[in-house]
């Protein structure tokens, strides 16, 4: 797991995220597929309505995070549909099968590290940083950057960022933050879009984080909970800024909800975000551009 995972480094260091990387992830799926293959499977009690859980544990006693039943498909015809979506085939896939094929793959690898690494937290958050990126990068057909330059009367210099997609003069800049879970530190995306808008004007470039999950296990009861801020979350579109997306693989129910209050927090799965007809295609061919 940790050669894949340096292997796959180095490539995202020298080339991005473009189809240099594709057999790297493919490794890396695999060498997750070799871990998990020799954990047990620990049934989890699910506090969320509609959801079921397990988790995976290796036989040094470390437990994997919560893993959705229903999300959770084959790992290898996961990585098959994952790849294919890399190579430009989105539009070949139901937007269920995406969000499937793009859930497992991804809480696959993050699982197969939490039952090899103890304290290791950041890995995980990192590899999902690059499979989304990946991801988007095939989509657009843009490279991302993580700083963007900064004018004004007195200073000039870089503001670092989320991956940022700059389509082009005139065209749609997205904005990416990528995180495995959010709970109170939300409002850190709403903040840093504040930022962007302050800095570029408000509309020019479009928020769409992209979020694994938002469970929680306690380790003693092994219940399965959902912590959500939808009132927060609210106030933070009202007040701070408004994102245009918020994306998840498992999209908890509290958050769709606020597809339907005003004003409305469009939460969608991953699956809606890239599909035919999608929201992102939808995006691209208003402006013009070749999904």
């Amino acid at each position: 797991m940790k050669t894949a995972y340096k292997d796959l480094q180095q490539k995202v260091n020298r080339c991005g995220f473009g189809p240099e990387c594709h057999s790297s992830i493919r490794a890396m799926i695999k060498a997750a597929d070799t871990v998990l293959s020799k954990c047990d499977r620990l049934p989890l009690t699910s506090t969320i309505p509609g959801k079921a859980y397990f988790a995976l544990e290796g036989k040094s006693g470390l437990r994997s995070r919560p893993i959705n039943s229903s999300l959770f498909a084959s790992l290898q015809e996961s990585a098959d549909r994952f790849l294919d979506i890399l190579n430009g085939n989105r539009r070949a896939h139901s937007s269920d099968d995406i969000t499937a094929a793009v859930y497992t793959v991804a809480v696959a690898c993050c699982a197969a590290i939490d039952v090899i690494s103890k304290s290791d937290r950041k890995t995980q958050g990192t590899l999902f940083e690059w499979l989304c990126a990946a991801l988007i990068r095939a989509t657009l057909r843009v490279c991302p950057t993580r700083s963007l330059e900064v004018l004004n009367l007195d200073l000039r210099g870089k503001l670092p960022t989320d991956f940022i997609f700059d389509m082009g003069s005139e065209k749609p800049k997205f904005h990416l933050p990528v995180k495995t879970s959010t709970r109170e530190r939300i409002i850190q995306v709403w903040a840093h879009q504040r930022v962007l808008d302050g800095v570029y004007g408000a509309g020019r470039f479009l928020a769409m984080p992209i979020i694994l999950t938002e469970t929680k296990l306690d380790a003693k009861t092994l219940a399965v909970t959902e912590i959500c801020l939808p009132w927060q979350w609210r106030l933070y579109q009202m007040h701070i800024a408004s994102l245009w997306n918020v994306c998840y693989l498992d999209a908890p129910g509290e958050y769709l909800k606020l597809n339907n209050v005003f004003p409305p927090v469009r939460v969608v799965t991953i699956g809606d975000m890239l599909a035919k007809d999608g929201h992102i295609e939808q995006l691209l061919l208003a402006h013009g551009l070749p999904y």
